[in-house]
């Protein structure tokens, strides 16, 4: 029986170790529960600046789509003062031919008075900020 309470008594001895052990696993627990915790704050953090970001780059892309309207405006305005040019020029053509008849001559001259006048009121239709 000596044999088995001596094997008591030595066991008994790895009882302070065991309690160390058991220790230093707590400690670690609680270290690895602290960083977890920072590295939840950080990421709540970065997810407040991607959400500003996000929210500057949804303006940029609405200040990108507005200019893109004014832009699509202006071309289409240039577009018709282009055609609206090509048709004065045409009547110009029609008005200094010597081979047309005074009617066909009337006929040009009234349109491009008509289409003068449409230049105009689209001249006068600009603001100063759309002319520059």
């Amino acid at each position: 029986m000596d044999s088995w309470s001596d094997r008591g008594t030595f066991g008994d001895l790895f009882g302070a170790v065991n309690a160390l052990f058991s220790g230093l696993a707590f400690a670690a627990l609680i270290y690895t529960i602290v960083l977890q915790r920072d590295e939840i704050k950080q990421n709540r953090e970065e997810i407040v600046l991607n959400r500003k970001e996000l929210a500057k780059g949804s303006k940029l892309q609405q200040k990108a789509q507005e200019l893109l309207t004014q832009q699509v405006a202006q071309t289409h305005l240039s577009a018709k003062m282009n055609a609206m040019r090509t048709l004065v020029d045409y009547y110009n053509n029609q008005i200094a031919n010597p081979k047309n008849t005074e009617e066909t001559i009337d006929r040009a001259k009234l349109k491009r008075k008509e289409i003068i006048i449409q230049i105009d009121q689209l001249i006068d239709g600009l603001d100063n900020s759309e002319a520059e």
